[in-house]
């Protein structure tokens, strides 16, 4: 209590001490710093992104070469970066016919078939021999049997013999016809001659001159020459028909071969086109064609004989020419409604690690209206791509695809009005 007492008189006492330089400006530079920070927060500003996996590849992009059936390679007839065109055979799966002889009727059936007109030009153009496996001979057999019968019957139809004979009949009916005909002109004017020679027996007959029985003579001469003209105009009128009915038999037996013929070259067309189907299929299933034109890479195959499975990817054709590029960007539903047409976007390529190669720079130009139905909705963004020169200088090669990540800018906020950002619902409500 007394050191106390001397305590509070010697003039120690702690409240009487005057506080130091920074107790007493600390509120202000506090103050300060609080509004240098802000300040800093208003000036700095950083891209708000969307993010999501991106593939970049061109618009004419690599084709990939699906298997259609499981099965084994038989034939491979090009290496990996050979350059191949448009529909070029690039493999052929084991079957039972030969690839060559199915080539070669393919070849043969897309000529002229016209020029073949006898058995001997069509067993030259069509061989018996062909390999063509099942699927393929029944169809070959059928369109060899129509033609079979086209030939027979357009030279050594069954009609022919009986055209021949109407023809001839014909010919001769003609020919007698003109015969009695010019007989039936001849006798028209003995009759007329005949009529003339009774009418003066006549006038000799009323004067005395020759007897009843001579007049009776010369009328029945003159009957018998009526009789027979009349006989001789039956005669004609029975050939004109006879003649008519045999030129219809004729056009009717020439119609009916006609049409006959016709049927049967309808058919021989049918079994044709029937073939070519059945080529086309055989080719779909067991032949592997290049689809464009470019360079191979194969993606699963080692070598012949080699067994696929069917959707399997055996290869892919590389375009050559693949100047305009495009990306396919994969990203989530979240901020999806900030990206428009025309925004930023930088693509770091996992091909090229980007902090040694750098980033490319491409740009929106639409986005799919509907989300994929996944277990996360996502959207697709399509990109137009600037080129492939980096940002440090360096120019990347674009060998089938390049895959990486995309930052899509929305917009360009400062740190202070995404802090902001977090209040607005307060003020809003």
């Amino acid at each position: 209590m007394r050191e106390h007492r001397e305590y509070h008189k010697n003039g120690n006492n702690p409240l009487d001490i005057e506080p130091g330089y920074l107790l007493r400006r600390g509120t202000v530079y506090i103050f300060i710093f609080f509004l240098l920070v802000l300040l800093l927060a208003a000036l700095v500003s950083f891209n708000q992104v969307v993010k999501g996996t991106v593939t970049v590849t061109s618009k004419n992009p690599p084709v990939e070469i699906k298997a259609k059936r499981d099965g084994k390679l038989s034939a491979i007839f090009y290496k990996p970066g050979d350059s191949i065109a448009v529909g070029d055979i690039v493999a052929v799966l084991d079957n039972p016919a030969n690839q060559r002889d199915v080539a070669f009727l393919k070849e043969v059936l897309m000529k002229d078939l016209s020029q073949i007109l006898s058995l001997d030009a069509l067993i030259t153009e069509f061989p018996v021999t062909l390999n063509l496996g099942i699927s393929l001979q029944a169809a070959y057999n059928r369109f060899l049997e129509d033609y079979h019968t086209v030939i027979l019957e357009s030279t050594l139809g069954q009609n022919k013999a009986m055209e021949q004979q109407l023809l001839q009949n014909s010919l001769n009916q003609g020919s007698i016809l003109n015969s009695k005909e010019e007989e039936f002109y001849l006798m028209e004017n003995s009759l007329s001659i005949s009529t003339a020679n009774i009418n003066r027996h006549r006038q000799l007959y009323e004067k005395g001159v020759i007897s009843k029985f001579d007049l009776e003579k010369i009328e029945l001469q003159h009957t018998e020459k009526n009789r027979e003209i009349f006989l001789l105009k039956q005669q004609i009128i029975q050939l004109q028909a006879d003649k008519s009915r045999t030129k219809g038999d004729l056009e009717l037996l020439r119609t009916s071969e006609e049409r006959k013929l016709s049927i049967q070259e309808a058919a021989l067309v049918f079994s044709r086109q029937n073939l070519f189907n059945s080529i086309t299929e055989w080719e779909d299933e067991n032949i592997i064609k290049s689809p464009i034109a470019g360079r191979l890479s194969i993606n699963q195959v080692w070598g012949e004989h080699q067994n696929i499975i069917e959707g399997e990817v055996v290869f892919t054709i590389v375009p050559f020419a693949r100047n305009d590029l495009l990306g396919k960007c994969i990203v989530p539903a979240q901020n999806s409604g900030q990206i428009s047409r025309g925004q930023l976007v930088y693509l770091r390529l996992d091909n090229y690690p980007y902090r040694e190669w750098g980033i490319i720079k491409a740009s929106v130009n639409s986005i799919s209206e509907v989300p994929s139905r996944e277990s996360v909705p996502s959207y697709v963004v399509y990109l137009d791509v600037d080129g492939l020169v980096t940002s440090y200088g360096k120019e990347l090669i674009l060998h089938q695809e390049l895959i990486g990540t995309a930052e899509i800018v929305l917009e360009e906020v400062t740190l202070l009005e995404r802090v902001f950002y977090q209040f607005r619902q307060l003020w809003t409500t």
